[in-house]
């Protein structure tokens, strides 16, 4: 006496498996790996230039692809796409660094290394 495994077979057919296109980040448009910390963004952004708040989302990007908030090196020419030239670029990391967000470290005829800073969240009390 042997137990037959076709009494226990479903009568219906499983549905054909759906093919999943592959997942080609090289394909889609450059993005901004986060988290950001809203502090550090909101100070940026509360300084009276753009160009700051635009040099700092280019760090931002530079950052998500290095994966490192530290040696970032900022050429001019990853500024251009966003609409920022050397100047701009200058006073952006000029008004960034003295607003405590990065450090920078300048030396002639080579792109700056820039780290971003921690930023407290808590705002100073007025007196």
């Amino acid at each position: 006496m042997g137990i037959e495994l076709e009494q226990f077979r479903a009568g219906t057919k499983l549905p054909p498996k759906k093919e999943h296109k592959a997942c080609s980040r090289r394909q889609s448009e450059p993005f901004i790996k986060g988290p950001i910390p809203c502090g550090w963004m909101t100070k940026a952004a509360s300084i009276p230039r753009r160009n700051a708040l635009v040099v700092g989302i280019v760090l931002w990007w530079l950052a998500g692809m290095r994966e490192s908030r530290s040696q970032l090196v900022l050429c001019v020419k990853r500024c251009v796409p966003f609409g920022l030239k050397r100047k701009g670029v200058e006073r952006g990391l000029r008004d960034l660094e003295s607003a405590g967000l990065i450090g920078v470290v300048r030396k002639r005829g080579q792109c700056v290394r820039v780290e971003l800073l921690h930023v407290s969240e808590q705002e100073p009390k007025d007196k």
